[in-house]
């Protein structure tokens, strides 16, 4: 993968697998090219379908060919993981430097789902 810059819109989340007890999802996104630099949403609270509307930059250096997500629920403490997904940057780069789609979250061993992330992204 080439550098540049990767933009990341997070528009929404639909159908997260609910973690908490009572109640539903206090969801955000941790956004990161390599973990010494994580970026992330804001929380959305008591929801299972949050919409964030957030965009991200990355300056993207030779070598990394993956976007990872990971989908949490805040608690009072610490947070719970609802699901993790990442993204081949090449896919992006052979869609012509735009890709608007949903991302699923697999559960365990890829059977059934723990909800879908819609993300825009942008290489420039």
């Amino acid at each position: 993968m080439s550098h540049g810059i990767l933009q990341v819109t997070v528009i929404e989340g639909r159908n997260l697998k609910d973690k908490d007890t009572f109640g539903q999802n206090d969801a955000y996104i941790e956004l990161y090219l390599d973990k010494d630099y994580k970026q992330r949403t804001s929380t959305i609270k008591d929801t299972n379908s949050p919409k964030w509307n957030e965009t991200f930059n990355f300056n993207l250096l030779k070598g990394q060919d993956h976007l990872h997500i990971k989908v949490y629920d805040e608690d009072v403490v610490g947070k719970d993981s609802i699901g993790s997904a990442k993204i081949n940057l090449k896919k992006i780069q052979q869609a012509g430097g735009y890709l608007d789609e949903w991302v699923k979250l697999p559960a365990h061993l890829g059977l059934g789902s723990n909800g879908e992330v819609h993300l825009i992204l942008r290489l420039t």
